[in-house]
């Protein structure tokens, strides 16, 4: 029921995820009287309803409120009840399109952190020039890490790296103002510390542009940082799109090179949509968890789901709890 064209986006999302993976069962949460009568005009009906449920929750929480509001006023929220039905094992995972705090809340306190995780961490794949995504995180949800959280955030990406997008051996980074060991602040410095006594594929300081260029797959960064790369890079990626559009539309010869580069164009700008990549997983939570851009639309609902079922498929919470045990023994017997 969250995100700014909700319902109407959810359903479409789900109708599109359904048709796509046969195996598929979506529980879709939310208001019954409203998505029963929504859902048959958004194609989910014969074979794709056997595969869906609908699960009443009354109430939503809005962009206003607070995001602890699951834990006592909105206990019978969409958000909540989603995930006490992966807590309670009748889910797999969850998707989320609305509210980012209420989602990180309910994935932390309802499922439950992972043990040897602090924090959980949402990670973010962005398009490089070399093809293959580089996972940025964490995107948003701490803004005020430790070292160690740093580290514990590049384990986990390194594990979603090499499990969910196939990379081997991922080539691990910290986001700094340099590539030499001196620079940054003494939390990043010391984060480095620590991933250097790790058994990981640990390459040092990455700058800026290396999220970019795919020099490292995994860049370990605080919430605050990550996030402020992310909003500014989404806006980025439209600012080109629409000053490349004005530009062409000059002249009839622009307009003309125009039509010639648009295949090229469009390929370059799926690469850049944050739809392709559906939602950033929250990473250390007991269940898998996507948290999707409240702008979303029906292919990116659809796209998040899918995220959320590589995740499964591929069992990554169970990978990382077995990474952490190895790699942190003593934090994961505390």
């Amino acid at each position: 029921m969250g995100g700014d064209h909700a319902p109407h986006s959810t359903l479409e999302g789900a109708r599109l995820a359904l048709a796509a993976h046969e195996d598929l069962h979506l529980l879709l949460v939310g208001d019954e009287t409203r998505l029963k009568s929504l859902a048959i005009h958004y194609g989910l009906r014969g074979d794709l309803a056997t595969r869906m449920e609908i699960v009443h929750a009354p109430t939503v929480v809005s962009m206003d409120d607070k995001a602890t509001c699951i834990l006592k006023d909105k206990k019978d929220s969409s958000i909540r009840i989603a995930a006490q039905l992966v807590r309670d094992g009748r889910a797999d995972g969850i998707v989320s399109m609305g509210h980012t705090g209420a989602a990180m809340v309910a994935s932390k306190m309802i499922l439950g952190t992972l043990p040897g995780v602090d924090r959980p961490c949402l990670a973010m794949a962005m398009p490089s020039k070399k093809g293959s995504p580089t996972i940025l995180l964490d995107v948003g949800a701490n803004v005020d890490s430790k070292p160690e959280h740093i580290a514990q955030f590049a384990i986990m990406g390194a594990l979603y790296a090499e499990e969910v997008l196939g990379i081997d051996h991922p080539k691990i980074g910290i986001l700094n103002v340099g590539e030499e060991d001196g620079k940054g602040t003494d939390t990043t410095k010391n984060a480095s510390l620590v991933l250097k006594q790790l058994d990981l594929n640990f390459c040092g300081n990455a700058e800026g542009r290396d999220i970019w260029n795919g020099n490292f797959d995994v860049i370990a960064c605080d919430g605050f940082v990550g996030n402020v790369v992310l909003k500014s890079s989404e806006a980025l990626a439209e600012g080109v799109f629409y000053g490349l559009r004005d530009a062409i539309s000059q002249s009839w010869i622009s307009m003309l090179g125009g039509l010639l580069v648009r295949p090229a164009m469009r390929k370059f700008l799926k690469r850049m949509d944050y739809e392709e990549y559906g939602g950033a997983p929250l990473l250390g939570v007991k269940g898998v968890s996507i948290i999707g851009h409240g702008r979303s639309n029906g292919r990116a609902v659809a796209n998040a789901v899918r995220a959320a079922l590589r995740g499964c498929e591929h069992h990554v919470v169970e990978r990382i709890q077995d990474s952490l045990a190895a790699l942190l023994p003593q934090s994961t017997a505390n």
